[in-house]
């Protein structure tokens, strides 16, 4: 009776046994000493396993919980088969030297043992926030430095260490590697078997809480990932198994558990999805350079500091330096998470998670690049980080994910930052982002013509395809002409595509032609800053007089910058179609450009000589100048027919009755009427032209002299109505004068006949 009560004096008990043979240990714990065999407890602890590779007499145990008594319960238990006393007293310190000495044995007797198994549901809960952080320490899933700590392990067992902070003595021989080999494989077994008995000790105790006290907080967020994932699986099989009887007796058994137990220390509890971030964020912390994870532990003290920071979202600056290493070991976690709910950094991550455990080309039963892609959309418009994932290397999000957000914005300028690196693409890859994403997705939205279509690149991608287009073209044998650097990737040639590339170049520049302004030299806006707008750069600078000088010689026009025109990747038959297109689309400045185009071409051409009379009447055709209102342009169009009609009839002029025919065609369709006298007066100017300009500037002449012989017309028969209604009003008014003296007449009667009756009655009255 006594020793119940007061537990088992340990006065008189014999030493732990050592066999005959084996090799002996003193272990000082807080002075005192205790021999025991190594060679035994080496079978059942890591600890004593790394004493037994020693010639070490003493192995001191620091802190050791319970002190001298406590180590010898465990040894007498593990040396001599002594029953082990667990108890209330007991049970910490047991769990706590089951993990200093690495003895799973250990830890699996205590979770048997009747004190135990008859445990209270809180008391549990108390117990399984104990030892989950020692799940944590010990599972290599949570080590971002796995491998480094193995490799450092068997450096440490193949060459004998001296184990200087516990006062043991270094082996003097050297070790023989396949024995080295055997040690280090047998502490890696017991480590393994430490962390998978800890984590199952764990997810037996969560198994056995009652509902009520099956919080999901901070406290239960310390252990590794394996049991946090297995702790949300049991939340998520409670509340799918939690019927109406369950929900109606809970508060009754609650209020019972709180009469008979003590209040759970828990302060915070948290739902599935904040509990599943709380844990990848504890992880993320430890896994960060010193000065983040510094703070973040800082930022981490106390339950609710905790839920505070739970409910916002993950520095940037931690997103940022999270490794591939510590993102992979989230996956059992994501399933847990409400996308809706994300926020915008959390976003990126998860979404690398995923693409990690399963690029998206390859497929497999778990979807993930699915869900992955699904995420992407979500968090699209209100993660940056979710839209580096796009184009920052390493970009592990495909390109034509962007497809699934082309409605933002920020798509465009993302492509566009893909497409940037089109120098380090494989051709089929660039064929596909442009043909697939680019012209099937995004051609319909505006945001694509004033970020993608109007920036530069998209002048060096029409350049680079048109070049391969060129090497497609060339004969074996042939050399191309050097034009400087090459457009064209190197590593793109002998792919077989340079085909679909030249054709993806043709579609671009069709699409683009506006936008580019004709590809002609122009400053280009700086899309991705917002600026969408580009002024004009120098095209074209005609060398002449002022307008009010008399300009008798024809004017050559300089062309400056250089351009895709220029290199000869661009030609006049691709500008055929587009210009064709044009004339059915007035509104748009295709025609214009057109004709920049144009006249570029011939200007740039010339070198004293001037295009032949049918070549040129093909251009002006093309042109469609009877629908240009510039007069700068219609003053180079001039020019150039001044100096084509002199060399036409100069000396060694090919001169022909049709050839001087389209020449006259081709003054006629300029409107010479918007330039200036003096630019026509000049002897190259056929005189024709100049009658025809007479004729021309006659018309508004004839014209307004019509319309006011008509507007006088209208406004004699104006005068005439109005003449007409004076005599009928006259003739009125007469009517109604004589009505007026005959109304005079009768009333003047009327004033004497009634004069006359009151004399006769005052007669009367005398």
């Amino acid at each position: 009776m006594f020793s119940y009560l007061f537990g088992t004096s340990n006065e008189g008990r014999d030493p732990p046994t050592i066999q005959e043979g084996h090799k002996a240990v003193e272990v000082v714990i807080e002075g005192e000493r205790l021999k025991v065999d190594v060679d035994v407890l080496a079978d059942v602890s890591g600890l004593f396993l790394q004493v037994q590779s020693t010639d070490a007499k003493e192995c001191p145990l620091l802190d050791f919980p319970g002190g001298l008594e406590r180590f010898r319960d465990i040894a007498g238990f593990l040396v001599d088969g002594e029953t082990l006393a667990v108890t209330e007293e007991t049970v910490l310190d047991l769990m706590e030297a089951t993990w200093l000495l690495e003895c799973p044995r250990l830890l699996d007797d205590v979770m048997e043992s009747p004190f135990a198994k008859s445990l209270s549901s809180r008391r549990r809960a108390e117990i399984l926030e104990h030892i989950l952080p020692y799940t944590a320490a010990s599972s290599p899933a949570d080590s971002e430095h796995a491998a480094d700590m193995l490799a450092a392990r068997a450096d440490e067992m193949s060459v004998l260490g001296s184990w200087t902070e516990h006062g043991m003595v270094s082996s003097s021989q050297s070790v023989h590697p396949s024995l080295a080999c055997g040690q280090f494989l047998r502490l890696f077994q017991f480590e393994t078997l430490m962390w998978q008995t800890t984590e199952r000790a764990a997810i037996r105790l969560a198994s056995q809480l009652d509902s009520g006290d099956f919080i999901l907080g901070p406290r239960l967020a310390t252990g590794s990932l394996r049991v946090c994932a297995e702790l949300l699986r049991l939340q998520r099989e409670r509340e799918e198994e939690a019927g109406f009887v369950t929900t109606a007796m809970q508060p009754v058994s609650a209020l019972w558990k709180n009469l008979m137990d003590k209040p759970l220390r828990a302060k915070v509890s948290w739902d599935s999805h904040l509990f599943a971030l709380r844990c990848m964020r504890r992880r993320l912390a430890a896994a960060a350079p010193p000065s983040l994870a510094s703070r973040s532990n800082a930022e981490m003290a106390g339950e609710l500091k905790e839920d505070e920071q739970a409910h916002t979202d993950i520095p940037m600056e931690l997103c940022e330096t999270a490794q591939d290493s510590t993102l992979i070991c989230f996956v059992e976690l994501v399933g847990f998470v409400d996308v809706e709910r994300l926020f915008p950094n959390w976003s990126a991550l998860l979404i690398r998670t995923l693409l990690l455990l399963d690029p998206p080309g390859e497929t497999t039963s778990a979807g993930y690049p699915m869900q992955a892609r699904k995420m992407f959309k979500a968090t699209f418009a209100g993660s940056i980080l979710v839209q580096r994932l796009a184009w920052h290397p390493p970009a592990p999000v495909p390109p034509a994910w962007l497809a699934d957000v082309v409605a933002h914005p920020d798509a465009s300028k993302a492509l566009l930052r893909v497409l940037a690196r089109y120098r380090v693409m494989e051709a089929e890859e660039f064929c596909d982002l442009v043909e697939h994403v680019l012209l099937s997705q995004f051609l319909s939205w505006g945001h694509c013509n004033d970020t993608i279509l109007k920036s530069e690149l998209v002048n060096e991608l029409v350049g680079a395809c048109l070049d391969a287009g060129r090497k497609s073209a060339a004969l074996p044998g042939n050399v191309i002409p050097a034009l400087g650097e090459r457009r064209c990737p190197s590593h793109w040639a002998g792919q077989h595509v340079l085909w679909r590339l030249e054709h993806l170049g043709r579609r671009l520049f069709d699409v683009a032609f506006v936008f580019q302004q004709g590809f002609l030299p122009h400053s280009w806006p700086d899309c991705l800053d917002g600026d969408c707008h580009a002024e004009p750069g120098p095209v074209l600078r005609v060398v002449a007089a002022e307008d009010d000088v008399c300009c008798p010689q024809p004017q050559v026009v300089e062309v400056e910058g250089t351009c895709l025109w220029d290199e000869g990747l661009l030609t006049i038959p691709l500008l055929r179609p587009t210009m064709m297109e044009g004339r059915a689309l007035t509104d748009k400045p295709i025609l214009h450009y057109g004709r920049q185009v144009i006249m570029r071409h011939l200007w740039y051409k010339h070198s004293g000589t001037y295009c032949e009379v049918p070549k040129l009447k093909s251009l002006w055709d093309l042109a469609c100048w009877s629908l240009c209102e510039d007069a700068s342009l219609i003053r180079q169009a001039l020019e150039y027919l001044k100096g084509t009609y002199r060399e036409l009839c100069g000396p060694g002029g090919s001169w022909t009755a049709d050839c001087e025919e389209a020449i006259f065609q081709m003054f006629l369709a300029i409107d010479l009427s918007v330039l200036p006298i003096q630019a026509l007066q000049s002897p190259w100017v056929p005189v024709q032209v100049q009658t025809v300009r007479l004729f021309v500037q006659q018309q508004p002449a004839d014209r307004f002299h019509e319309e006011l012989q008509q507007e006088v017309a209208r406004a004699t028969e104006h005068l005439e109505s109005i003449s007409l209604q004076c005599s009928k009003l006259s003739e009125r008014l007469n009517v109604v004068e004589q009505r007026t003296v005959m109304n005079k007449s009768q009333i003047s009667e009327a004033s004497v006949a009634l004069e006359e009756h009151q004399r006769r009655k005052r007669e009367a009255l005398k």
